[in-house]
């Protein structure tokens, strides 16, 4: 089943729906809302608040998630970061999304990630060209978007400044460029909070900046750990991996290979410097792993092995989320 993602075709693209769909048919069978928590950004109340009903909540996540897979297929395929074009990416994003049984709903990170991978594709997009003022300015709004939405995307602001500094030479007008963007929809969301007299910032928020140990619990440890094992398993081959991710590979790629492996190390850091409800942070690791891995399975040919390890993770997938919901 797997390999029905190894051709680029607009086929296997339509196909991602029905398949998140049946990765999360849990979330379906029995929906469970989100419950807000202290790393929920404005826009994320506002979303929750026009769809309070947790089985619309979860046909959105799905939806999203498709769209989310999609938009990393594309900046998989356009910034050539394996000599195959494939569709893999896309699907292991919609698996490493669904991995972690509480994260089989809407939320927060969730949304936040839509605005985390386009303003990674804005990001490369500024590779080489001579004026990117577009590009950069939309990086930094779609940034300060995804922290809207998750509190702890705002640790992505360094993000951007770092990913600049490595796909193009330093210039100050860039950088103000870039923080004119990241800027703007805070100060819509300020505009909004005057007109509405809501408070402008919540004290509460420094509560939750120090590093600390990940508080982490589960009603089913074992299979908890199980997931989490896979997950972090993903993280340590593709730290092993980075230096065969850029061999062979011209200057270009081998830049942009470096943003993903920056990208995953913010998601880490972050982890650990927010106080985050669970695991849901992790969601944003979804995004480079997606293209790490999904690029050693495209340049990979051992198909028995893919279709084996897939039927293992998605059985994995399956019994964790029907074991949280009590079946």
């Amino acid at each position: 089943m797997f390999e029905i993602f190894r051709k680029n075709l607009f086929i296997g693209n339509l196909l991602l729906l029905p398949y998140t769909f049946l990765i999360r048919i849990s979330s379906l069978v029995n929906p469970v809302s989100h419950a807000k928590g202290q790393d929920s950004g404005l826009l994320s109340d506002l979303v929750f608040a026009a769809i309070p009903d947790a089985l619309a909540q979860n046909i959105v996540a799905n939806v999203l998630i498709f769209i989310q897979a999609l938009l990393i297929n594309h900046i998989f395929t356009k910034n050539h970061f394996s000599r195959e074009s494939t569709l893999f990416t896309g699907a292991l994003y919609i698996l490493y999304c669904s991995i972690m049984a509480e994260n089989n709903l809407l939320t927060p990170a969730l949304i936040g990630n839509t605005f985390l991978i386009l303003a990674l594709m804005y990001l490369l997009n500024t590779y080489k060209v001579p004026i990117a003022t577009a590009s950069i300015f939309n990086t930094g709004f779609m940034l300060a978007v995804a922290a809207e939405f998750y509190i702890p995307n705002f640790f992505y602001l360094l993000f951007g400044v770092v990913g600049l500094l490595i796909l193009r030479s330093f210039k100050v007008l860039e950088k103000l460029q870039y923080l004119i963007g990241f800027v703007i929809p805070y100060f819509l969301v300020f505009t909004y909070k005057y007109w509405y007299g809501i408070p402008f910032a919540d004290l509460n928020f420094l509560t939750k900046v120090f590093f600390r140990v990940p508080d982490i619990s589960s009603d089913n440890l074992i299979i908890f750990y199980i997931t989490f094992g896979v997950l972090m398993a993903s993280v340590l081959f593709s730290g092993l991996s980075y230096g065969a991710m850029g061999s062979k590979k011209s200057i270009q790629v081998q830049k942009k290979v470096d943003i993903i492996y920056w990208s995953m190390l913010f998601c880490l850091v972050s982890f650990l410097v927010f106080r985050t409800n669970g695991t849901g942070h992790l969601l944003t690791l979804s995004i480079p792993l997606a293209v790490i891995i999904g690029t050693f399975v495209s340049e990979n040919r051992n198909i028995l092995l893919h279709e084996l390890l897939h039927i293992v993770i998605v059985a994995l997938i399956q019994v964790a989320s029907f074991r949280l919901i009590g079946f």
